[in-house]
């Protein structure tokens, strides 16, 4: 007689889904409890800094304290081979604030960008960033952002010599440093060379200083046409040894893992619940240099959903 094998038997022996436990991450119980008050101190405490609080702002928060919670709404999914069935918890899919929804949107892209977007050949990752001072304009003005992809494509092109319809890059704004800093910047994957009557051609060399001086020259003539800035300001940036524009290029690359990988970077969620946690009322957030920027976290007792 054949054995018959039942789910609860077998389930410890396989790899299963096992329901994500949002509402014990520290992140969760921080939005939980401030997220209300947040909306009546804002105006007092952030707006001078920030700006105006955005509708989106506590729309996002409202939505992923739902994420993952099956009380909020589920989906069962059945076996017809062993009879067995689970609930699958609704996600909120909003980006910047939920880790979940944010690897998973960083997965989905990855996979798109190599599947779908570019080409079989060699590809680099690519950082340009700007300087402190002008950074501010962009977190009032986010329509700014154009800046700087103009900016970068532009100097790609011209630096590296070719027409503007044959560059191939990718680039995303990121406005999160390390240490969840405002840090407006972008991140790009550029084809390590160009096409040419239908023959792909690797750069030979390149010039980052060259760039990096074609991004500045671009993005200050803009904010200045902007009138964010005055002649002087352009100056006297420019007239330092560091003007603080950065780009920076990586070595070459032409696999899948590499590929996917540096997708999934740069579509990053600014956030990780690793460097994340509470203690003693203490919230504290650790960056890559190892540097912990802690808060006082008044009334956090454990959420109940």
């Amino acid at each position: 007689m054949l054995r018959r094998y039942t789910w609860e038997s077998q389930k410890k022996k396989l790899q299963h889904y096992k329901r994500r436990q949002p509402e014990a991450s520290p992140l969760y119980q921080i939005v939980f409890h401030s997220h209300d008050e947040l909306q009546y101190v804002w105006e007092s405490r952030f707006q001078h800094e920030y700006g105006y609080l955005r509708d989106e702002v506590t729309k996002t928060f409202n939505e992923y304290l739902n994420c993952g919670i099956l009380a909020h709404g589920a989906a069962r999914v059945y076996c017809d081979s062993c009879k067995h069935s689970l609930l699958v918890a609704f996600s909120c899919k909003r980006r910047g604030v939920c880790p979940s929804c944010g690897a998973k949107r960083a997965v989905k892209f990855a996979e798109h960008i190599h599947s779908q977007v570019i080409e079989d050949v060699a590809h680099r990752h690519t950082v340009f960033t700007i300087p402190k001072r002008l950074r501010g304009f962009f977190k009032y003005d986010r329509k700014l952002n154009t800046i700087l992809f103009r900016a970068a494509w532009g100097a790609l092109s011209e630096v590296l010599g070719i027409d503007e319809r044959e560059l191939a890059a990718i680039f995303t704004v990121q406005t999160a440093g390390e240490a969840l800093n405002f840090h407006p910047h972008l991140h790009g994957l550029l084809a390590d060379g160009y096409w040419k009557d239908g023959v792909f051609t690797r750069f030979s060399e390149v010039d980052l200083k060259a760039i990096e001086d074609a991004f500045a020259e671009t993005t200050l003539a803009q904010l200045h046409k902007q009138e964010l800035i005055s002649d002087d300001d352009v100056a006297q940036i420019l007239s330092q040894d560091h003007t603080g524009f950065g780009v920076w290029l990586g070595d070459p690359f032409h696999d899948k893992e590499s590929e996917q990988f540096i997708a999934r970077y740069i579509e990053r969620a600014p956030l990780s619940l690793e460097k994340l946690s509470i203690q003693d009322d203490i919230v504290t957030y650790i960056t890559k240099e190892g540097a912990a920027h802690a808060r006082p976290a008044v009334g956090l007792p454990k959420a109940e959903v």
